[in-house]
């Protein structure tokens, strides 16, 4: 180690002046010798040769010094440097299960994304008919995989892939948009996001709730059948959604579906969707939510070449099941100019309980030849109300993302080390769906005008298991009622039992 340099000449002083004092004991209480009179043992020539050595030694060990210094210097550039380009580097990371790279300044993000639900079912069906025979057995319900992410910090982009479905599917696009989200207009905390593409709006309070943490296997059935008039998954449109703290408000001006229809379609399908949700009561336990809707059908798709057009609306549903892919209840093609769904929504949660409703009304314009059943314009609607106990203590929270409440999380992974089990969620739901209008009496044929598409009542229980934030197994029991009268007056309708259990990951 080397001493700095005014120690060292304390030190050298100290090592002279013992030199000449060892020198010349007896001159202590003398007068210091002139320069011509050499102490006896060490000559004047010897001294300040000894003096010049230790001048040198000191100037080698500054320079040392200096040169420490500088490699000092050198060294924590070259570390910061370092520093600099690490910093400088994207970050990977591993969100429950889900890949994400992200630029240092945050400006660039890409998310790899994937869900997988294995639905298993076992009907039971009195009576059961060739015509509404719903056969058991198994179906991926969704088997997705695409990427999400942001660009230049105010432009997102997703692209997904969606190769599962309802049984006998192909593969097909699930959402594809760009969307620019760097505009705060009117003071708002949060930009407002501008869309295009094709992608699921949702369409209600229910619909607001991903699909990976739903109570249930699938939606209510008036909630299923309203998200696919003018929104669901893989619409096109062009659409904006805006929000605060405390509430959420989306307007969308919808195409059709992307993939393959049954039914070719020439001009296509244009409707619209608009919404606002609210919290107005919130708290670090409990949240209130009040909601509307309202979604409809502008212009029908055109199904024949040439001239005349034929436009056609169908309100058709499952019965909150998607392993068969029969309808029990049906309205048929109905010779329109458009429809228009409205929607009240409420819903509320405390600590480890939830419930939800929603109430819609579905207003069809019928065009026919026929004066006398043109003024029957039919209307159908539809409601649920359901609720959820997580046992272990979890809760339902609002979210203004979607204007919606979101899935639980376990507090607790399942780790049986750690005598940990997840978290465990009892549920229940019961819903009504009303697609008759005018439908007459039993016995008789349909009155000029009516539509028999049937009434479906289903109460559905069910266990629910969080292992972790990925992976989730839910079993439900439904009881489904349907009654609904053929045109001649029959009654085609049927009671209908389901088991039905899923597994699924999704990050």
């Amino acid at each position: 180690m080397i001493a700095p340099a005014p120690l060292r000449r304390v030190i050298r002083t100290a090592v002279l002046a013992g030199l000449l004092c060892s020198a010349a004991p007896a001159a202590l209480a003398q007068v210091i010798p002139t320069a011509s009179t050499a102490p006896s043992g060490i000559s004047q020539e010897q001294a300040l040769a000894l003096s010049a050595r230790l001048d040198a030694l000191e100037k080698r060990n500054e320079e040392l010094e200096s040169q420490i210094q500088d490699l000092k210097g050198q060294s924590s550039a070259q570390v910061q440097q370092v520093r600099d380009v690490q910093a400088a580097q994207p970050t990977v990371a591993i969100s429950n299960g889900r890949p994400t790279f992200t630029t240092a300044d945050g400006n660039f993000k890409f998310a790899l994304r994937s869900v997988v639900q294995f639905d298993a079912a076992s009907y039971s069906e009195s009576p059961r008919t060739a015509a509404n025979d719903l056969g058991s057995g198994t179906n991926f319900r969704r088997a997705r995989l695409g990427f999400d992410g942001t660009a230049f910090k105010d432009w997102n982009y997703a692209l997904w892939g969606e190769f599962g479905g309802s049984g006998g599917e192909a593969a097909i696009l699930n959402q594809a948009y760009l969307e620019y989200a760097g505009w705060k207009p009117f003071g708002l905390e949060e930009p407002i996001r501008l869309r295009v593409g094709a992608w699921a709006t949702p369409s209600g309070l229910e619909d607001a709730t991903s699909n990976t943490e739903e109570l249930f296997l699938e939606r209510a059935a008036i909630a299923e059948l309203v998200r696919g008039l003018a929104t669901g998954d893989g619409r096109t449109g062009v659409g904006a959604t805006a929000r605060g703290a405390r509430w959420y408000a989306s307007g969308l001006f919808s195409g059709k579906v992307v993939g393959v229809p049954a039914t070719p379609e020439l001009d296509q399908q244009s409707g619209f969707a608009a919404r606002l949700a609210f919290n107005p009561i919130h708290g670090a336990d409990y949240d209130v939510h009040l909601g509307a809707n309202v979604q409809g059908i502008l212009d029908p798709a055109d199904t024949t070449a040439g001239p005349v057009s034929t436009q056609a609306v169908r309100l058709q549903e499952r019965p909150e099941l998607r392993v068969s892919g029969i309808r029990l209840v049906d309205t048929g093609a109905i010779n329109s100019d458009g429809l228009t769904a409205y929607g009240l929504e409420a819903g509320a949660s405390w600590k480890n309980f939830y419930a939800a409703s929603e109430w819609y009304q579905v207003d069809v314009s019928r065009k026919a030849a026929a004066p006398a059943v043109s003024l029957f314009d039919p209307s159908f609607s539809g409601w649920y109300l359901q609720g959820a106990w997580a046992l272990t203590g979890e809760h339902h929270a609002w979210t203004n993302a979607n204007g919606g409440f979101v899935g639980i999380r376990p507090l607790k992974v399942f780790d049986p080390q750690r005598g940990t089990w997840g978290a465990w969620e009892l549920a229940a739901r019961y819903s009504e769906l009303d697609l008759n209008d005018r439908q007459g009496v039993a016995g008789a044929a349909t009155p000029a005008g009516g539509v028999r598409g049937g009434e479906q009542k289903i109460t559905t229980v069910g266990l629910n298991w969080y292992p972790n934030n990925v992976v989730r197994f839910l079993l439900d029991y439904q009881w489904a009622r349907v009654t609904r009268l053929n045109a001649t007056g029959s009654n085609i309708g049927e009671d209908v039992n389901v088991v039905s259990f899923r597994s699924q990951f999704a990050f």
